[in-house]
C-alpha cells in the first residue's frame, strides 16, 4: 500500500470494534474470520487481490476509499479486462490470455465468464459489509449498489467494440446460449460410460499411455512408450470408479486419509469433509458401490497394503505417490505421500486422452468428448446418471453434498423438458379430437 494514499471512508477510531488501523490489516481479520477452510482462503484472496491491484493501479485510491463508482467500474472490468502501459505488480496476472484471429500474434486478456462474476461480486460485498459492521468504515458503499445484471458495461467500452446498447444486449444472449449448450456437456453419456469401464481391462488396452498426450501437428516419434505398472494401472483404477461413486471433487480425494474409508452394516462408507463445511460440522457420509469398492481393494493390494482401510491408517493416502522403486528387503513397502489435486487431475486427461484413440472405433462423438472431460466430470456424470435413473432431487443433493438444491436441480433439466413435453402433447390431443 503506497504511503501516500488513505482511505476516505474510514470510521473515527472509537467505533472501530476490529481493532486494526490499515487496509491490510482489515483483510487479514477478514480472512482470519470469515475464511477459515484453506479452499474458501485461497478463492477469497484470489478476488481480493484482484479487487485490491484494480483499485490501487487503475483507480489510483486504497480499498478503504471505494465509492459506489469505483465498484461499478470494478464489474465493468472484470468483463473486459486491460492493463495500464506501466505501473502493474510484475508477475500478478489476475486473468488468462487468449489468442483470436483478429489480434495475430498479440494474446489479449479474457474476461470472466458471469459465473465468475457472481463469485467475485458476492466476496467483496461480503468483505465491505465485514468492514462497516466491526466499524472500520463509515459506510458500505456496496448498500447502493445495484444487482449484478452480467451486462455491466462502459460507453467507452461499447464505442470500442462499435457496438450499441440494444446489439451488446443481443450478443450477450446469444453468448449465454452458447454458455449453456456447453454446460450440458459435461458428463459421460451412459453408454460411453459403459464402454469406459470396461476398457480398463479390455485386451486392447496395453496401459501404454505418454505422460505428454500428442497433439496436431506434433512430429511422430519412434521412442517407445512404456507400459504402465501395476501400482500405477491400480491407481487409476482406483481414481476413476472412486471418484464417480462417491461423486467426489479432486481437492477432496487428493486430501482424504485411509481411515476416512469405514464399513457400515453390510456397506463401506466414506467420510468426507468438502466444500462449504468445517470441522465442527462433522463429515458426510457417501456409500460406496460395489465396483468403487473392489478397485480400492486392488489398489490397496498393489501398494502392499492389507485389502481394507483401517481407523489407524490416519497417515495413509488415500491416492498416493508410486511406491520407491527400489526397497530394501528387511523393509516393508513404504506407502508414499498423497498426490495434488492437479496432478490428479493431470493423471486422469492422460488416461482419458489415450482411451479416446481406442472409442474413435466405436463411436467418433465419444473420442471428442474424451479429450474434452476432466476429472469434474466423473461428479457431474454421477449427478446426471441419478437423474437418468429417477433418482429423487433430494437424494441426489444429499449424495453430491450441494447445501443449495438448486444447484442439484441443472441435472434434472431434461425431466422437466420431458415433463412440459407431455403437457404440450395433451393439448394436441385435445385439439386434434373430432
Amino acid at each position: 500500500m503506497p504511503a501516500h494514499l488513505q482511505g476516505t471512508q474510514r470510521a473515527p477510531a472509537p467505533a472501530n470494534a476490529l481493532g486494526v488501523s490499515t487496509d491490510h490489516e482489515a483483510v487479514v481479520v477478514w480472512l482470519n474470520t470469515r475464511a477459515k477452510n484453506t479452499h474458501t482462503r485461497k478463492a477469497y484472496l484470489q478476488e481480493l487481490r484482484r479487487f485490491m491491484a484494480f483499485m490501487l493501479y487503475l483507480r489510483g485510491k486504497p480499498v478503504s476509499s471505494a465509492s459506489v463508482g469505483d465498484l461499478e467500474a470494478f464489474r465493468v472490468w472484470l468483463a473486459a479486462p486491460y492493463l495500464p502501459e506501466e505501473g502493474w505488480p510484475a508477475g500478478f496476472m489476475p486473468f488468462k490470455l487468449e489468442k483470436t484471429a483478429a489480434d495475430g500474434d498479440h494474446a489479449r486478456l479474457r474476461g470472466l465468464s458471469i459465473g465468475s462474476r457472481r463469485r467475485a461480486d458476492t466476496t467483496i460485498r461480503s468483505f465491505f459489509r465485514f468492514l462497516h459492521e466491526g466499524g472500520y468504515l463509515a459506510t458500505n458503499p456496496c448498500m447502493r449498489l445495484g444487482k449484478l445484471t452480467g451486462e455491466e458495461i462502459s460507453q467507452d467500452e461499447l464505442e470500442k467494440r462499435q457496438l450499441s446498447p440494444e446489439l451488446y444486449a443481443r450478443q450477450r444472449r446469444q453468448e449465454a446460449i452458447a454458455l449453456d449448450n456447453q454446460d450440458q456437456g459435461k458428463a459421460f453419456p451412459i453408454a460411453l460410460w459403459r464402454w469406459l469401464r470396461s476398457f480398463l481391462d479390455a485386451g486392447e488396452n496395453t496401459w501404454q499411455i505418454p505422460d505428454l498426450p500428442r497433439r496436431a501437428g506434433d512430429p511422430p516419434t519412434s521412442d517407445p512408450v512404456k507400459c504402465w505398472p501395476l501400482e500405477r494401472r491400480e491407481r487409476l483404477r482406483c481414481i476413476l470408479l472412486f471418484s464417480y461413486a462417491a461423486a467426489s471433487r479432486r481437492a477432496e480425494l487428493a486430501e482424504t486419509m485411509m481411515n476416512a474409508i469405514v464399513p457400515s452394516g453390510q456397506r463401506w462408507i466414506w467420510k468426507v469433509i468438502g466444500k462449504g463445511r468445517t470441522a465442527t460440522d462433522g463429515p458426510d457420509r457417501v456409500t460406496l458401490d460395489a465396483q468403487a469398492l473392489d478397485a480400492l481393494v486392488r489398489y490397496r493390494l498393489a501398494r502392499g497394503l492389507p485389502s481394507h482401510p483401517s481407523p489407524d491408517e490416519g497417515q495413509t493416502p488415500l491416492i498416493a505417490k508410486l511406491s520407491p522403486k527400489r526397497v530394501r528387503r528387511d523393509r516393508a513397502l513404504k506407502t508414499g505421500e498423497g498426490v495434488t489435486a492437479g496432478y490428479l487431475n493431470s493423471e486422469l486427461q492422460r488416461f482419458f486422452n489415450y482411451a479416446a484413440s481406442f472409442a474413435e472405433g466405436h463411436n467418433p462423438e465419444w473420442a471428442i468428448i474424451l479429450r474434452q472431460a476432466a476429472s469434474h466430470w466423473l461428479r457431474h456424470t454421477r449427478g446426471s446418471h441419478f437423474a437418468l435413473g429417477n433418482v429423487s432431487l433430494a437424494m441426489t443433493a444429499e449424495h453430491l453434498r450441494h447445501k443449495d438444491p438448486r444447484t442439484t436441480s441443472k441435472y434434472y433439466v431434461h425431466l422437466d423438458d420431458e415433463a412440459r413435453g407431455g403437457a404440450i402433447d395433451s393439448i394436441s390431443r385435445l385439439l386434434d379430437e373430432d
